[in-house]
């Protein structure tokens, strides 16, 4: 699989398991379509122009990074109009964490959530 590995490998009596950031990221992008009041996860907004490339094939709007004391993940979204948006983001964040640790057994560090944009506002008023 593609993709850089996560700063933690387990090795076993048969060999080696590694756990890829494209892995990270699809969970992390499950678990945030999950939660009521998300429309979808947004484009988010690559570094420079080799991660621009890397995001192809990948899950857009996740970011997967090493922290110091585990994994950073940053995750794009857009919200619906009308949820309060703290409410969400939070529950968002803590998907994102529940299942990734679960699934993985990794630890991390930070989730951070960056809201994009709201899907379907209504139109503005004209006088």
């Amino acid at each position: 699989m593609a993709g850089e590995s996560v700063q933690r490998e387990r090795v076993t009596d048969l060999g080696a398991v590694r756990i890829y950031n494209d892995v990270l990221a699809s969970i992390a992008s499950i678990a945030a379509s999950e939660i009521k009041g998300v429309h979808r996860l947004g484009q988010g907004s690559p570094k420079n122009f080799s991660e621009f490339l890397a995001r192809r094939g990948r899950s857009k709007g996740v970011r997967v990074s090493p922290g110091e004391n585990g994994v950073r993940i940053a995750v794009s979204i857009v919200v619906e109009y009308g949820v309060y948006i703290p409410r969400v983001a939070d529950e968002v964040q803590e998907n994102i964490k529940r299942q990734v640790e679960k699934m993985t057994g990794l630890v991390l560090q930070e989730v951070n959530v960056d809201v994009e944009g709201v899907k379907g506002a209504p139109p503005p008023r004209t006088p």
